[in-house]
């Protein structure tokens, strides 16, 4: 089964190959024209594009948009106007011509932050701000508006908020600059001073791309940087008996995933652990499958391993679709993707189709737990990030009340998400790839929430920083303050 769940974010510059695009030649028509296309797509393809955000308030958002791009024709401008409908799996690539411009003739901030709840921070240590100064405008507009604006470009699920500023995290100044305002000398801040507690100002030269890749590399945040690096990594804390198992995806084969987390479950239970954590964060998902195998590890009994995908159309739009290599598709591989998908989904009554045995086919409902399990106490630690089959895996611990999460609530929505297959499209003028999920992914039928799932234990903010100003990881840190002291 093709579970690609994991989510490639808006302007996180995945370049895509195109052929004699000239960025400065495209016109106001060639845009509104692939607007036009792009809409018409994801109407035909995606499952539910008016579930999160009503049509009516999708084109009421993008009236001001257009406007803006009528006056001001430019590549940013057609990005802002691209449909984003609060699904955080639909995603865009953007053609390497104008990854090539932005780096050649783009300015950026001249410092990577942080951002929590809504509040931005410097994250790297300067002569000029001390890491950890809470920046509260930058070119006279807040914080508050500023995470607000980008959201509605780069949010999760449901508008969800943590995932966005997850992602600001990782590449604000080029948000800044693609979202914002794309060229400036100076940036003009407002900040709060460390020792003071009195706001200030200071006017800041902007950089160029080579240098802001160069300080990018010098982030404090975040702290764990060898575990965010690897697929599954394992930590031990000997002197504390606890164990921390960070996975990263769950788009791994069963037999890595199940060879990772062995080892680490018969070290814990051989030497005695009486805790253990599993990190989340920055898992964006994968195979709910893996998700399960991971569970089947810290649960004493059988569990229920159910989820199904539904979507409204089994047939296929092949103009300007690509296969999985960035070729243009042909008519054999699309009739072949048809017939998969007339095979295993039945329709319904109300017109939707739903997933058979035949898709779920392989799928071990009824999990059993595993011979290594663990006993002990466990913790999960979740972000922003958490997303996707990661989702499923917290919803997992938490329906069965395995132990405390902590964190922040999740980027993606507790009971389902658009996932699963995917299509891409490029659009033939800008040659922007559009990936459109063309089913929903859910793990609860009965429930509709709009939010992800909320953490037992959140860290607040204040103490967030104090970890970070003394360089420690602020959730691990946190549970060992916490629940291990």
């Amino acid at each position: 089964m093709k579970t690609l769940l994991f989510s490639i974010i808006l302007l996180f510059f995945i370049p895509c190959i195109s052929q004699t695009l000239i960025i400065d030649e495209l016109t106001l028509d060639d845009y509104l024209t692939d607007l036009s296309l792009l809409n018409q797509l994801i109407k035909k393809q995606h499952p539910n594009p008016y579930k999160i955000i009503s049509e009516k308030e999708q084109l009421k958002e993008k009236k001001h948009a257009i406007a803006l791009l009528k006056k001001t024709p430019t590549y940013p401008n057609f990005l802002k106007c691209i449909n984003r409908i609060g699904d955080g799996h639909l995603a865009y690539s953007l053609p390497e011509e104008f990854t090539s411009d932005m780096i050649e003739k783009s300015s950026f901030f001249p410092f990577p932050v942080f951002v929590k709840d809504h509040k931005i921070f410097i994250n790297i240590k300067s002569k000029l701000l001390p890491y950890g100064t809470e920046i509260t405008k930058i070119q006279d507009i807040t914080s508050h508006e500023l995470v607000d604006r980008m959201n509605k470009h780069i949010h999760g699920d449901n508008n969800n908020m943590t995932k966005t500023a997850s992602e600001l995290t990782s590449s604000f100044p080029i948000y800044f600059s693609n979202l914002i305002e794309r060229n400036p000398k100076t940036f003009k801040i407002e900040y709060l001073d460390l020792k003071t507690k009195k706001l200030k100002t200071k006017t800041l030269s902007s950089i160029n791309y080579y240098e802001l890749y160069r300080i990018n590399k010098l982030c404090i945040l975040p702290i764990n940087k060898l575990e965010k690096e690897s697929t599954i990594h394992p930590h031990y804390y000997k002197e504390q008996k606890t164990g921390v198992l960070t996975v990263n995806t769950f788009n791994l084969t069963e037999n890595y995933a199940y060879d990772k987390f062995s080892k680490f479950f018969k070290r814990v239970n051989k030497e005695k652990y009486n805790n253990i954590a599993i990190d989340l964060r920055n898992n964006e998902g994968g195979d709910p499958n893996i998700a399960a195998l991971l569970f089947s590890f810290i649960t004493d009994s059988n569990f229920k391993n159910i989820f199904n995908y539904r979507t409204s159309n089994i047939k296929i739009e092949k103009e300007n679709l690509l296969n999985d290599h960035g070729n243009p598709v042909g008519e054999d591989e699309v009739r072949g993707f048809e017939n998969f998908l007339y095979q295993r989904f039945n329709e319904t009554k109300d017109g939707l189709y739903i997933g058979n045995d035949r898709l779920k086919e392989g799928v071990l409902e009824n999990f059993p737990a595993d011979k290594d399990n663990f006993k002990g106490n466990v913790y999960l630690i979740v972000g922003g990030k958490t997303f996707s089959a990661a989702v499923y895996f917290t919803k997992l611990f938490k329906d069965h009340n395995r132990g405390k999460i902590i964190g922040e609530e999740t980027g993606g929505n507790e009971n389902s998400t658009f996932a699963g297959y995917f299509l891409t499209y490029k659009l033939p003028k800008t040659k922007l790839q559009v990936r459109i999920p063309i089913t929903e992914l859910f793990f609860d039928k009965n429930i509709t929430s709009k939010h992800g799932i909320i953490p037992d234990n959140k860290i607040p903010i204040q103490k967030y920083l104090e970890y970070s100003l003394l360089e420690k990881d602020p959730e691990i840190q946190f549970l060992f303050d916490t629940y291990l002291h």
